[in-house]
């Protein structure tokens, strides 16, 4: 099997649980302020809608430290929303944990990706244990399943759903 396959939908209801774990991810790690909806009705990582403060806005003034730290941070943002998309649909609808393939193929994707931040594999990999250690643990915990379960409902009924959508949604977890 192609590493790549890991990471397609099964169905409408895998895809479902795949974008609920990318809004979950910005939501449990902060990042919530930078998605503006999420939607079922585009494809990819085009299912977030990416708030306008997540796109960098070149500046003749911006360093390049600043420039590379915001760059960086979408990285891991992203790196974030593909292991949360993995998890939500192997733990959380699948009830399984995540085997040693799919861990290696979320990585060896992000590795590809790190070129952009200039970043060494090493780095990748410390980056990537990281917010996979911290998403695991919270995919431990039912309230992340009950948390998922919600988006998940609410996207099958209205296919996309909006900042405040999503901070209604899930306000007290």
């Amino acid at each position: 099997m192609d590493k790549s396959d890991s990471f397609k939908y099964k169905d409408s209801i895998d895809r479902s649980y795949g974008v609920a774990g990318m809004a979950l991810a910005a939501f449990i790690l902060d990042y919530e302020k930078y998605i503006s909806s999420i939607s079922l009705d585009r494809q990819g990582i085009e299912a977030i809608e990416f708030s306008p403060e997540f796109y960098m806005i070149t500046s003749e003034g911006l360093s390049p430290k600043a420039s590379w730290t915001h760059i960086l941070e979408q990285f891991q943002i992203v790196s974030s929303m593909l292991i949360s998309n993995v998890m939500c649909r192997s733990m959380v609808r699948n009830r399984t944990e995540l085997g040693r393939t799919q861990r290696d193929s979320m990585l060896t994707t992000l590795e590809g990706y790190a070129g952009d931040c200039q970043l060494d594999k090493d780095e990748v990999e410390e980056l990537f244990e990281k917010h996979y250690a911290y998403l695991n643990k919270a995919y431990h915990n039912s309230r992340m399943h009950v948390a998922a379960k919600r988006i998940v409902d609410e996207l099958k009924n209205r296919h996309t759903l909006y900042h405040s959508d999503l901070c209604e949604l899930l306000g007290e977890f």
